[in-house]
């Protein structure tokens, strides 16, 4: 088999596995904020839900939340009426991901809330600043550096996760590699999974290469 014709085949199926990481951690990020936020109010009942949360959807597995995420929803969502079984088998993808990563991303951003030294923020309230801006101006731009490379590993391990969707019947790179493997009986499987490796190796060094550089502009920019 050639060379292109693997690559070529694979590459198909790379549009899918880009939208899915995007929209994923795009969603993880938001559910991960709201998350933490809930988890360091004072209120006891948020910071209760906010911690149920993240205990039951970090001891579940990626594979077994794309499952729950594909046959739970559409049960969950005939309780209030809504009929979801048509929806496009790409949104129970970005739904499972998305629940699965938001607990994982929203302890990186409490950690990270909880490791920026409080004299600063005290400093900044003597000073005359508001509590606002004190937040805006001083916590979170601190919170955020902080947080970078542990949000980094998150979206490396989000791009090999998207490997699972194939067993909701999502055609992804890992799906097409799968499929291309059969058709040839299984012939050129090593090959064609070497390629696959790659390729996913070229778009992890790619998101590390982004980090690099935009946490050198933010470091920059926040001196």
């Amino acid at each position: 088999m050639k060379l292109s014709k693997v690559i070529t085949s694979l590459l198909q199926g790379l549009p899918t596995t880009l939208i899915l990481l995007v929209l994923s951690f795009i969603f993880a990020s938001l559910i991960g904020l709201g998350l933490a936020w809930l988890y360091l109010r004072k209120n006891i009942l948020a910071s209760g839900v906010a911690k149920g949360y993240l205990g039951l959807v970090r001891g579940t597995p990626p594979l077994l939340m794309l499952l729950l995420a594909y046959y739970g929803l559409p049960k969950l969502f005939q309780l209030v009426g809504i009929n979801i079984n048509d929806w496009a088998k790409l949104i129970f993808g970005i739904a499972g991901l998305s629940i699965g990563w938001s607990a994982y991303l929203a302890e990186a951003f409490r950690s990270a809330y909880l490791s920026v030294d409080r004299g600063q923020y005290e400093a900044a309230l003597a000073v005359g600043m508001d509590d606002k801006r004190a937040f805006q101006r001083i916590l979170m731009p601190q919170t955020f550096l902080i947080a970078l490379p542990n949000i980094e590993n998150l979206l490396i391990g989000l791009v090999k996760a998207t490997s699972l969707v194939y067993v909701i019947g999502i055609v992804d790179m890992y799906s097409a590699a799968t499929d291309l493997s059969n058709q040839n009986q299984g012939v050129y499987q090593l090959e064609i999974f070497v390629i696959l490796a790659l390729i996913y190796w070229i778009v992890v060094l790619i998101i590390e290469w982004g980090f690099r550089h935009f946490r050198k502009h933010y470091q920059y920019v926040t001196v």
